[in-house]
């Protein structure tokens, strides 16, 4: 396994205090809130915080340091910035699995078994004792476990010791408190077994809720490693599903299917999925992070893996950065796009008016009107370098202060902003303005440079930046039209946004091509791409200034036009001023290079 260290995203604040860009969540223990403690509105850059992560208070520790500020140094590194510039700033990733662990395999000679067998177990080898199906391993080594237990427990209390704990066949069951509980260890590792499969439940009450107790069916005190080649299936029906209260890595070629009722998966510290694949149904977040006192932790980091989120909250939030490199992420928030509250239909829209959703959806919308469920938000950055990452939110599709895709797909479909490029709750130095007026440049950033980005968004703003926006590479395509406050693109900093605004109209599964006009000959095509979305109107960004482009698709037939600077307040296709692309006073790395281009990381 490579070691996958990961990003920076805050630093200390003017008075002394460590500073990220997020709102605090909570420390070493878990929350147990179904709806999380959110980010909040980017528009209304409303500091208070969610207050109902109390279900659990108990257990539950506060921050000594509450980051309030992103530094300009992080601001500048974090703009326009590749996966590789974010994973080398943050700490260093457990990487402590060896070839024989991720191929699922191990010395059957010189390990411990542990056989479950209904209310019981028994243990031959060295390492474990056990009274009636719980089993606590104390000392180093390998242990497989199979059988089926319908009411016990692993424990793993080994400090310093280096344990792996083989599932091959193993089926475990608590209806008092997690299944596998790591209380310590100098290095845990669960492997699952080649062709194994297993499955972990806990108890839907635990009979330890004290301030260290565990919080998940599979939880762990100390970073944990999970790899292998097996499959996992996890029910966390009091809490989350796996958690851990430091690191959490998962590797190898493993299959894992985790359903909880508060978090899916979690790593308090950081979050890694390298590789295999994940599925999570959760009835808060997804995949969470929340270090919130330490600026290099609190991260989310996917590479070569498969994962499906179906979250009741945020599909992914961390409280630094989210980072996609080779994934296939699909992310379903709150229900989707389609269990969105539309306020108001932006121009160009295809939407459902608001006053005709069921009453059913409407009571629904009513009831959990303090959820914000977003696809995927990071307190300080969210990068992609590859990958195909799918979003069907409720509320916003991806947020951070520091947006970047130089390669991949990403394609959102959002009840609220599609993209929100937001300093949230926070400040970014030298943008403390913002602070008080809510249209003034915040000092985020939206980088595209590469890639195919598609946005849907019932209302509000396709593309929506407090601060700047670039599209220097690769192609964007927005549902609706550009020129309304609330439409394709809204910043409220400085822009390179170029492009054309307007028909065709399209249909979700047309084929859109976008070629340069030419009197004489077929021009050349520069994009060609499948529409996610149906719209009236369309906004294509990532095109020439001054040239001159037809648009066309399957159902919507063709447009051609001049390439232009695209606005939020020009007043028409192809119209208005364009941003001035000089670089915003502060702190901050937001602005554009004297030359006009989008600032480099």
């Amino acid at each position: 396994m490579s070691s996958s260290p990961a990003s920076s995203g805050a630093s200390a604040s003017s008075d002394g205090t460590e500073s990220s860009g997020t709102d605090s969540q909570d420390s070493d223990s878990q929350d147990s809130d179904p709806q999380g403690s959110d980010s909040q509105d980017s528009e209304s850059q409303d500091s208070s915080q969610d207050s109902s992560d109390s279900a659990t208070s108990s257990q539950e520790e506060s921050s000594t340091t509450a980051w309030t500020t992103i530094g300009s140094a992080v601001a500048q590194a974090s703009t326009g910035a590749t996966t590789a510039d974010i994973l080398a700033a943050n700490a260093e990733v457990a990487d402590v699995t060896t070839e024989q662990d991720d191929a699922g395999t191990y010395d059957a000679s010189s390990a411990t078994t542990i056989s479950l067998a209904g209310t019981s177990a028994t243990v031959d080898g060295e390492g474990a004792s056990t009274e009636g199906s719980t089993v606590t391993i104390t000392a180093g080594g390998t242990y497989v476990v199979s059988g089926e237990a319908t009411d016990g427990q692993l424990v793993v209390n080994a400090p310093d010791a280096e344990v792996r704990l083989v599932l091959d066949g193993a089926n475990v069951t608590s209806t008092t408190g997690a299944a596998v509980n790591v209380q310590d260890a100098g290095e845990a590792v669960i492997v699952l077994a080649q062709g194994s499969t297993n499955t972990l439940a806990d108890a839907q009450t635990y009979a330890d809720t004290s301030e260290d107790a565990p919080t998940a069916a599979l939880f762990s005190s100390d970073t944990l490693t999970i790899t292998g080649t097996g499959s996992l299936d996890v029910t966390g029906s009091y809490n989350d599903g796996i958690s851990s209260k430091n690191g959490l890595v998962v590797t190898g070629d493993t299959t894992i299917t985790v359903t909880a009722a508060d978090d899916g998966v979690r790593g308090k510290d950081y979050l890694v999925v390298e590789s295999g694949t994940l599925t999570v149904t959760a009835g808060d977040d997804g995949l969470k992070s929340s270090e919130d006192d330490d600026e290099t932790k609190g991260f989310v980091a996917l590479g070569q893996a498969d994962v499906t989120l179906t979250a009741g909250d945020d599909g992914i939030t961390a409280h630094t950065d989210v980072t996609v490199a080779g994934t296939t992420v699909t992310i379903t928030a709150g229900g989707g796009q389609a269990n969105a509250v539309i306020e108001e239909v932006a121009p160009g829209q295809d939407q459902t008016d608001p006053s005709e959703q069921s009453t059913e959806e409407s009571a629904e919308d009513t009831d959990d009107s303090s959820s914000s469920p977003k696809g995927i938000t990071a307190g300080v950055s969210y990068t992609q370098d590859s990958g195909t990452v799918t979003v069907d939110a409720a509320h916003e599709g991806v947020e951070a202060a520091f947006i970047n895709v130089g390669d991949g797909r990403l394609h959102i479909a959002s009840g609220d902003d599609g993209i929100n490029a937001s300093s949230g709750d926070v400040v970014i130095e030298g943008y403390e303005a913002a602070e008080t007026d809510t249209e003034a440049d915040d000092g985020s950033v939206l980088t595209v440079s590469g890639g195919e980005v598609q946005v849907s968004y019932a209302s509000s703003d396709g593309i929506d930046s407090n601060g700047s926006a670039y599209v220097t590479g690769g192609i964007v395509l927005v549902s609706g039209q550009a020129g309304a406050m609330d439409g394709a693109i809204d910043v409220n900093g400085a822009s390179q946004l170029v492009g054309l605004t307007g028909s065709p109209s399209v249909t979700s599964g047309d084929t859109l091509t976008v070629t340069e006009a030419a009197a004489d000959s077929a021009g050349e095509e520069v994009a060609s791409l499948e529409v996610t979305f149906t719209a009236e109107a369309v906004t294509v960004i990532g095109l020439t200034e001054g040239q001159e482009y037809t648009v066309a698709s399957t159902s919507g037939g063709s447009a051609t036009g001049t390439a232009a600077a695209l606005s939020s307040g020009m007043g028409g296709p192809g119209g208005g001023d364009p941003q001035d692309g000089q670089a915003p006073q502060g702190g901050g790395a937001g602005g554009a290079q004297p030359d006009g281009t989008a600032p480099q990381g």
